[in-house]
C-alpha cells in the first residue's frame, strides 16, 4: 500500500532531504507527497532548526517549468528553486521512495491578480482573486500544462490535484473578516461564480442563469439590509441544482482533460475539497462520483475530530463516490484531530477497513516528531 507524508520544499531544504526521508522510512512510509504548486500561508513548524514560523510565497511552483508548454497563463517560480529543486533532490537522494506531486490547481491569488479576467466573480461582479475559474479556457489550458509538465519532466509516480474547481467563499484569506454573521446559504451564494464564461456555459445548457443571478442578488441584498435569511435552497432548488450539475461537469471534464494528457505512467488523484466534512464539496464544483471516474482515484481528507465523526464522513464519501471508486485517505496525526497513538491506530484501522487504497498523513513540517513515532507504531 502507498503510505505517504505530505511535505513542503522548504522543510526538505532546511532539514535536509536525507534526514527527512530517513525519518519517513523509519516510520514505515514509502511515499513523499511534495507540494509542487502552492499558496500563501503562515505556518508553525515545531521541529524546524530555524524559521519556526514560515511565510511561503503566494501562488508559486516549486519546480523548474518548461516555458514552451504554457500559453497565456504561466506559473510563477518560487525563489527556493534557484538553489533547491526538491523533486530533483528526491530523485537523487531517495530513489527508493515514490513521489506524489501535490499540485494546488486553481487556488492562486498571484495569478488571479495578474489575470483578473480569469477569476471567479460573485453575483455582484466582485472579483474573487484567490479563485481562478475552471470554465475559462485559458485557466483550463494552464492546469493541463502544469500537470503534464510535472508528469513528463520529473520522476513522479502520482500527481494529486487540490482545488481543481472553484473556491468556497471562506478560505482563510489574509485578514479574512466580516462583522455580519453569514449563514451557510449566504456563504454559499457569495462564493458561486457568475462570471461571463460561467453565464455563457450555463445558458448553453438550458439554465436561466440571468434569472438565477437576479434572484440571488435580491436575496443577498435583503440579508445585508436586515439579516433576512434567503428563502432559496441553494443546493436543491431546481434552478440551483441544474447549475450545480453543470458546474460539476465543468470540473470533472477538466480533470478528464488532465488525465488524457498526463503521462500514462503517472497516477492522477483528486483532492475534491478544502472544506470539512467532505459533503460540502459540491459548492466547489466537486461531484465525488464524476471525479472518481475522471481521475484514477480520490484523495479524501479525513479532518474531523473523534472516530465517530471520521467514520461517518468516510461512509458518506463511499456512498456518494460509488462502490467502485478508488479512494485514499489523508489523516492529521496531530492536534486538533488525532491526539494520541491509540487515536491514530483507531483511525488507520477504520480507513483500512473502509477499503483505503492509500494512506497519507498531513503534514511533516507542521507536526511534532512524536507523531512520526505514532505512525511507526501503527505500521510496525
Amino acid at each position: 500500500m502507498q503510505k505517504g507524508m505530505y511535505t513542503y520544499a522548504w522543510d526538505l531544504q532546511e532539514e535536509g532531504v536525507k534526514k527527512v526521508v530517513g525519518r519517513l522510512r523509519n516510520a514505515g512510509l514509502n511515499t513523499v507527497t511534495l507540494a509542487t504548486s502552492y499558496h500563501a500561508g503562515k505556518f508553525l513548524r515545531p521541529h524546524a532548526p530555524r524559521h519556526k514560523v514560515y511565510f511561503p510565497e503566494d501562488g508559486t511552483v516549486y519546480f523548474q517549468p518548461d516555458p514552451s508548454r504554457y500559453r497565456r497563463v504561466k506559473p510563477r517560480v518560487s525563489r527556493i528553486v534557484d538553489d533547491f529543486d526538491a523533486l530533483r533532490e528526491l530523485e537523487k537522494h531517495a530513489p527508493d521512495m515514490d513521489c506524489t506531486s501535490w499540485t494546488v490547481g486553481l487556488h492562486n491569488t498571484t495569478l488571479g491578480n495578474e489575470y483578473p479576467d480569469l477569476v471567479a466573480q460573485n453575483v455582484f461582479s466582485d472579483l474573487l482573486f484567490n479563485s481562478l475559474c475552471p470554465s475559462q479556457p485559458d485557466v483550463r489550458q494552464y492546469l493541463v500544462s502544469l500537470c503534464t509538465d510535472l508528469g513528463d519532466n520529473y520522476r513522479i509516480s502520482e500527481l494529486a490535484i487540490e482545488t481543481p474547481g472553484w473556491q468556497a467563499f471562506r478560505h482563510g484569506h489574509h485578514h479574512e473578516f466580516e462583522l455580519v454573521e453569514l449563514s451557510n446559504k449566504v456563504e454559499t451564494m457569495l462564493g458561486i461564480c457568475f462570471c461571463a464564461s460561467c453565464r455563457s456555459g450555463a445558458k448553453c445548457h438550458g439554465i436561466d442563469i440571468e434569472s438565477l443571478a437576479r434572484n440571488t442578488r435580491r436575496e443577498l441584498e435583503l440579508f445585508f439590509e436586515d439579516g433576512t435569511e434567503p428563502s432559496i435552497d441553494v443546493k436543491n432548488d431546481p434552478d440551483w441544482h441544474a447549475f450545480h450539475i453543470w458546474r460539476a461537469k465543468v470540473v470533472a471534464n477538466l480533470v478528464s482533460e488532465v488525465r488524457e494528457a498526463l503521462n500514462p505512467n503517472v497516477t492522477l488523484a483528486i483532492i475534491p475539497t478544502v472544506q470539512s466534512p467532505n459533503s460540502l464539496c459540491w459548492s466547489e464544483g466537486s461531484d465525488l462520483s464524476l471525479l472518481a471516474s475522471a481521475a484514477d482515484r480520490l484523495e479524501i481528507p479525513v479532518y474531523q475530530t473523534g472516530l465517530s465523526s471520521m467514520t461517518d464522513d468516510v461512509k458518506q464519501v463511499r456512498t456518494v463516490a460509488g462502490i467502485d471508486a478508488r479512494i485514499g485517505y489523508i489523516l492529521r496525526p496531530s492536534y486538533p484531530n488525532i491526539n494520541s497513538f491509540s487515536e491514530l491506530l483507531d483511525a488507520v484501522n477504520m480507513i483500512t477497513n473502509a477499503g483505503a487504497e492509500t494512506i497519507s498523513f498531513y503534514n511533516y513540517g507542521h507536526i511534532r516528531l512524536q507523531s512520526l513515532d505514532w505512525i511507526e507504531g501503527v505500521f510496525t
